[in-house]
């Protein structure tokens, strides 16, 4: 909203204010965690330090990709991982250091590598700002629901993983760290192959579909005439409907070779992989397909502001990812991976169903079921974020006046 507005001095306080609520949130409750595993103090201070760091990471890789500056951010991404990769190699076999305190600094290295390039990036494009870095928490009262669309699409991408830690292929580690390698490897490596989406996803379709869909808006609310609305309504979908195509295309392409080739390209990698992983990756490699492109679907939905839909998608992985997974570990392991594939699928038919009817009334939607008065939600959280803003503005104001 904020970049629709062209209020670019609100983007930067607003990650700034996430990462701190993140940060205060999830350090407390990892600590916790890490506590009760009784794990070596050293691998708690290391590991509690990697998901600080990967935390803030994560969400400035939300913010990232509005800088547009592709190639800096690809730079950031390899380099990280290329200081990361390289220092795990060196003090492994260069100085037969543990293993697993040597990966969790050079993960620590590595993810520290990227957030100072992605901040370099960030503060080159947006100007600092000004205003409380919290005044976003009160668009969380004006659309509650895009907190449980991520909450929802995130738990339903990863609660196979941690359904499959209580099957027969699950093991404790220590406290309550617990794993299914036969299962985690080949679930690590079909992920990967959703990249092609996601990067796809950001670096064609929505620069190709962002300028018609600006378009059309611009022209509704703005009093653009009727054949140039209809006009830039029939470009929009047809790019919609194009972009959606070449990606399921692309997807589509490389979930096939990595399959046919799996039994060619996975065994040098050295991880250990037995004929059941490879068949379990084929299964995998097939859900994960449908869930880039039903994601995908899912964010043109949010696109329109269609937050209801965008909900029903990601409840549907969800559900019938926990309930399909729970049902396929009282099975022979032959069916593992394959409630995964059936939720992937249901969020891919929900999400296309929903898209494809909203983008077929869209003027319905637009014209007819807008409220006659917009009431405004005012929850606690909104009471709270413009006292601290009145307050920021207040001190600052303060501050130049002396």
């Amino acid at each position: 909203d904020m970049l629709y507005e062209e209020r670019y001095d609100r983007i930067l306080p607003s990650m700034y204010g996430a990462i701190s609520i993140c940060l205060l949130i999830g350090a407390i409750g990892w600590a916790a965690f890490l506590i009760i595993s009784n794990a070596p103090f050293e691998n708690n201070i290391l590991s509690f330090l990697l998901f600080c760091i990967a935390v803030v990471v994560w969400i400035q890789m939300t913010f990232v990709g509005m800088a547009k500056d592709y190639i800096s951010i690809l730079k950031g991404f390899g380099l990280g991982i290329l200081v990361s990769l390289l220092l795990d190699f060196v003090l492994v076999f260069g100085f037969q250091y543990n293993v697993v305190i040597t990966s969790l600094i050079s993960a620590i290295i590595g993810y520290g590598t990227m957030m100072i390039s992605f901040t370099l990036v960030l503060h080159d494009y947006f100007p600092i700002g000004n205003g409380s870095s919290l005044k976003f928490m009160e668009w969380i009262d004006k659309y509650p629901s895009l907190v449980f669309v991520g909450f929802f699409s995130m738990l339903g991408l990863f609660i196979h993983l941690l359904i499959m830690w209580a099957s027969p292929w699950g093991e404790r580690v220590i406290g309550l760290f617990y794993q299914a390698p036969a299962h985690d490897l080949p679930a690590l490596l079909a992920f990967l192959t959703t990249l092609v989406t996601t990067i796809n996803f950001v670096t064609s379709v929505e620069v190709n579909f962002y300028p018609k869909y600006r378009l059309y808006f611009s022209l509704l609310n703005e009093g653009g005439s009727l054949a140039d609305i209809n006009e830039a309504y029939k470009v929009m979908v047809s790019v919609l409907k194009q972009e959606l195509f070449f990606l399921a295309q692309v997807q589509l392409f490389v979930e096939v070779l990595v399959i046919v080739l799996a039994e060619v390209i996975i065994p040098p990698l050295g991880l250990g992989f037995k004929p059941t992983m490879i068949s379990l990756f084929r299964v995998l490699c097939v859900g994960y397909g449908l869930f880039a492109i039903g994601n995908s679907m899912m964010l043109f939905l949010l696109y329109f502001s269609n937050y209801k839909d965008a909900l029903l998608t990601a409840a549907t992985l969800l559900i019938v990812n926990t309930l399909a997974t729970l049902f396929t570990i009282t099975l022979p392991q032959f069916y593992y991976g394959f409630g995964f594939v059936l939720a992937g699928l249901c969020m891919y038919l929900v999400a296309w169903e929903r898209l494809s009817s909203y983008i077929n009334h869209l003027d319905y939607h637009i014209y007819c079921k807008q409220p006659i008065f917009v009431i405004e939600r005012k929850g606690w959280l909104t009471h709270l974020a413009r006292r601290l803003d009145g307050k920021y503005n207040l001190l600052d104001n303060t501050e130049k006046i002396n």
